[in-house]
């Protein structure tokens, strides 16, 4: 009989100790789930505009200032290594993911790297821009073509998100050369920005 009593003594002790760890793990993961929001990291890509201008070749497309809010930029990468290249990253206000790309490298090599499987629908007219559409299941596109450098506005998002990125785009010229005091052409200055 005393050994009767002290199993359940055991077991009674032991179920009361898994209902408080159990009770502790359900009120730390309740306090977790309401209290983290996504928290997206956001990076500051202004700084790089003038660095591509420097740079390449051809003027430098950039999202102006006065972007709706929700747009989140996440990355900036920038590639001067070979063909002049910059890709913005952006979370959108839909929750979906967006990115800018421009290049002075072959289109077609530029397409390949950044629509994935989508293929041409159309076009999509932004402002008094034509822009190829360019979709699949799950990635589309925005491409226009110019002389020099090649614009993809691509992601995840839908077409509706791509058209306000790319209507909130300004085109900064290609920076004039100073003349120095004997003739020679010193460094590229800033020069003003002008609206796409």
């Amino acid at each position: 009989m005393s050994s009767y009593s002290r199993a359940n003594a055991t077991f009674k002790n032991y179920a009361i100790s898994l209902g408080v760890v159990v009770a502790i793990i359900l009120v730390m993961a309740f306090v977790v789930s309401t209290r983290s929001g996504e928290r997206i990291p956001e990076v500051q890509f202004r700084p790089d505009i003038e660095v591509l201008r420097s740079s390449a070749g051809y003027p430098v497309t950039a999202p102006d200032e006065n972007l709706p809010e929700g747009w989140t930029p996440t990355s900036s990468t920038l590639d001067l290594s070979g063909p002049v290249e910059w890709t913005v990253g952006f979370a959108t206000p839909k929750d979906s993911h967006a990115r800018l790309v421009q290049s002075d490298d072959d289109p077609d090599t530029v397409l390949r790297d950044t629509v994935k499987d989508a293929e041409p629908v159309g076009t999509v007219m932004v402002g008094d821009r034509e822009w190829e559409h360019l979709e699949s299941e799950d990635w589309g596109a925005l491409v226009l073509r110019e002389e020099g450098r090649t614009l993809v506005v691509a992601g995840s998002a839908g077409v509706d998100e791509f058209a306000e990125l790319a209507e909130h785009l300004e085109t900064f010229p290609v920076p004039e050369p100073e003349a120095t005091e004997d003739g020679d052409e010193a460094e590229p200055s800033e020069a003003a920005d002008t609206d796409s």
